[in-house]
């Protein structure tokens, strides 16, 4: 997956959720501009004013400091707000749809724990149900471990090159990793196990999604392999053996091989950049601790604040590209697409892009509808040729927008098409699929032949599947024109606005 720029001139949402609730269900949503730039971060949480004009935020990670001037403070229920009110109304209707359906919100708003809590609630009203009885058996495999198969730990020794990479095991993943036993100051936790812990609620997620829209998919029945590098030269090293360019890349899936790649992002040239930029500010709040001149106090709270911001940041690209990645490990390993099948990237990029995770440091949920990808979506919106749905389907997009420099535009097209079609469309998309997987896939360099004859089946399997392709795109616009990021509903809401939103 490319890494966008990780501090760029556009503004970028991110957003930070709090585990703790308020008592009254609402949370302070500070939105803080950073002075000089046009990056603007959304942040949930509990603000507090002193005097001076200072604020503070709290975050689980530490307090970051603002000036009153530079934020704007809205307020706006909590998730687990919502999902509290919500749970009552459930329990009392006694209605294992409603149940359900409860379930499938908190999955989609990252509360893995309580939508999996509710399947407990819906078997209590009815354990004859089918649905949950399916339900609970796919739970019984997530619940276990898949057994340990020394081929799995030595085919990824073998494939990487190194005896001396550490392998530590979770219940459905074997993560080879360098040897680091520093514990983050926070979780407590290594960064390998951080980052399995994070496999594991997407694996759980992305099985749960399927199976409450009615498809029940096959889990994988050994360790799925996945390295992660504490240094981007050694991932970098891979670049060579590969032979393709991964500058761009903070991660990959490798289908031939079945093995997912990572590393550490906070070792990349961009952090780099940030590092030092942390260590200036270090040592000018160690001087303005000793001179305590005027504005000291005020320089050392900034500092404090612009490392939490670098140290948040990296745990989010970390967290964003593992998820991203390990939707194209699960679906090659869930007979969604079969591992020899053909590559059309607008179709496997679109489904790592819904499932991937947006908000900052933490899983947030599936479908999050993220301000880069459809920033993408609505700056191409109007182009008659590369915002078209044909466009997309012939699968060109990837290959116009790398000659053009810049692969985004493609990503955000495929997140917008999937969005749409996983939300409205589940069963077709899904013969989609199954049909898409039964290509074969061209060897060999493409001729503009190729090209033209492969975007027509291409074409010609979409419109088996979904039909009137004018009336579907004319729907799908209507659809994306209800989807608004974090900081556009509360700003809607703040206006008093009432339009449909998603």
């Amino acid at each position: 997956m490319p890494r966008p720029a990780v501090f760029c001139s556009v503004a970028v949402v991110l957003c930070l959720l709090l585990p703790e609730l308020s008592s009254t269900g609402q949370a302070d949503y500070t939105v803080y501009q950073l002075p000089g730039t046009s990056l603007q971060l959304l942040l949930e949480g509990s603000v507090t004013y002193h005097a001076g004009g200072n604020v503070t935020h709290q975050h689980p990670r530490g307090s970051l400091h603002f000036s009153a001037q530079d934020i704007q403070v809205l307020k706006s229920p909590t998730p687990q707000s919502v999902y509290a009110k919500r749970l009552r109304e459930v329990r009392k209707l006694g209605d294992v749809n409603e149940v359900l359906e409860l379930a499938k919100w908190a999955l989609k708003n990252g509360m893995l724990e309580e939508s999996k809590s509710l399947l407990s609630v819906a078997w209590k009203i009815d354990s004859s149900d089918e649905r949950l009885v399916k339900l609970a058996d796919l739970m019984r495999y997530i619940n276990h471990s898949v057994p340990d198969n020394p081929e799995v730990e030595q085919h990824a020794r073998q494939f990487v090159g190194s005896d001396r990479m550490v392998a530590t095991r979770s219940k459905h993943f074997l993560l080879l990793h360098d040897a680091n036993t520093a514990t983050d100051e926070v979780t407590h936790k290594t960064r390998a196990e951080m980052r399995l812990e994070l496999l594991e609620k997407v694996y759980e997620s992305y099985l749960l999604t399927f199976a409450f829209e009615g498809v029940f998919l096959r889990p994988p029945n050994q360790p799925l392999e996945v390295v992660l590098f504490s240094r981007q030269a050694d991932f970098m090293q891979m670049e060579r053996r590969l032979g393709g360019s991964l500058k761009q890349t903070a991660g990959f899936y490798l289908p031939k091989e079945n093995i997912s790649m990572f590393y550490d992002s906070g070792t990349s040239e961009e952090f780099q950049v940030l590092m030092e930029l942390d260590r200036q500010l270090v040592k000018l709040r160690e001087t303005a601790k000793q001179a305590r001149g005027p504005g000291a106090g005020q320089l050392i709270r900034f500092a404090k604040t612009i490392e939490l911001l670098i140290d948040i940041t990296r745990e989010s690209e970390d967290v964003s590209t593992v998820s991203h990645e390990a939707i194209h490990h699960l679906a090659a390993n869930t007979g969604v697409f079969p591992r020899d099948g053909a590559f059309v990237r607008w179709v496997h990029e679109g489904m790592a892009s819904y499932f991937e995770s947006a908000k900052l440091a933490k899983w947030s949920g599936v479908g999050v509808v993220d301000s880069s990808r459809i920033s993408y979506y609505r700056v191409l919106e109007g182009d008659p040729h590369r915002g078209s749905l044909e466009f997309i389907v012939s699968d060109l997009g990837f290959l116009v927008e790398t000659a053009l420099g810049d692969q985004l535009p493609a990503y955000g097209q495929a997140w917008a098409l999937t969005h749409f079609l996983f939300n409205e469309h589940f069963m077709e998309l899904m013969q989609y699929y199954k049909k898409v997987g039964q290509l074969e896939e061209h060897e060999g360099d493409m001729t503009a032949a190729i090209l033209k004859e492969r975007s027509e089946n291409l074409l010609s399997v979409f419109d088996e599947c979904f039909g009137d392709r004018t009336k579907l795109e004319m729907e799908w616009r209507r659809y994306m024109r209800t989807l608004r990021t974090d900081m556009e509903r509360l700003a809607e809401n703040r206006a008093g606005g009432t339009g449909p939103t998603r």
